[in-house]
């Protein structure tokens, strides 16, 4: 009995080891490895940044209407009621004029009336830009006599600045700037006749360039075709 107790103490004493994690138990089957913890990245608080200065909208392209002299660009609206006082009209006698809603009669019979052509753009080379348009003058006799007058931008009212007469019972059909071409020029387009024509008849088209000389729209050159009423 002895014998035997002392037989069951060595096989205890050297039965197998405590197994280490992975290593193969007494059944032959491989333990299961660990998994390693792979470090999860960090969000960055509040998402992506921005890039500073980065545009939210795109610029608009619509122009504003301010000219490159910093006065807002007179429109045609505004010589419904401009001033008649200077630029080359102190000759009819009306210091001090203005029209009001495109008309002014003097006490003397003469009544002014602004035409409805009109062209806007620089003419008188402060890069505001300008009006030029036409006034039928009538004394009380047969005479209907038409004038170009620019009106200068000033800070966004229209002065006269200069004018030119171009002639009794001669319409004007059209005043533009040209998109190309020297600038500061304006041409104008009316009804005249020869030297030799009655004066209550208009033969001619008249198409004539202008540009700003003191007080007067000085003709540069002009170009003649037959016009029939």
């Amino acid at each position: 009995m002895a014998a035997a107790g002392l037989i069951a103490g060595l096989v205890v004493a050297c039965g197998p080891k405590d197994l280490a994690p992975g290593e193969s138990g007494g059944s032959g089957k491989p333990g299961k490895a660990s998994k390693s913890a792979t470090p999860t990245p960090a969000k960055t608080p509040g998402g992506p940044k921005k890039t500073p200065g980065t545009p939210t909208k795109t610029p608009s392209s619509k122009p504003s209407g301010t000219a490159a002299g910093g006065a807002k660009a007179l429109t045609c609206a505004q010589l419904q009621n401009a001033s008649l006082d200077g630029g080359g009209l102190e000759g009819y006698g009306i210091a001090g004029a203005s029209l009001s809603a495109g008309r002014w009669e003097g006490p003397d019979g003469v009544v002014i009336e602004l035409q409805p052509q009109c062209a806007i753009g620089d003419i008188t080379g402060d890069s505001a830009a300008d009006a030029v348009g036409a006034l039928k003058i009538s004394t009380g006799g047969t005479g209907k006599f038409y004038t170009l007058v620019t009106w200068r931008n000033d800070g966004g009212t229209p002065v006269p600045a200069a004018a030119a007469e171009l002639g009794d019972r001669t319409p004007v059909v059209s005043i533009d700037f040209p998109s190309a071409g020297p600038p500061r020029q304006v041409t104008v387009v009316y009804r005249t006749r020869g030297d030799d024509d009655p004066a209550a008849v208009v033969t001619l088209t008249r198409t004539a360039v202008y540009e700003v000389s003191g007080a007067s729209m000085v003709e540069l050159h002009h170009s003649d075709a037959p016009y029939t009423p």
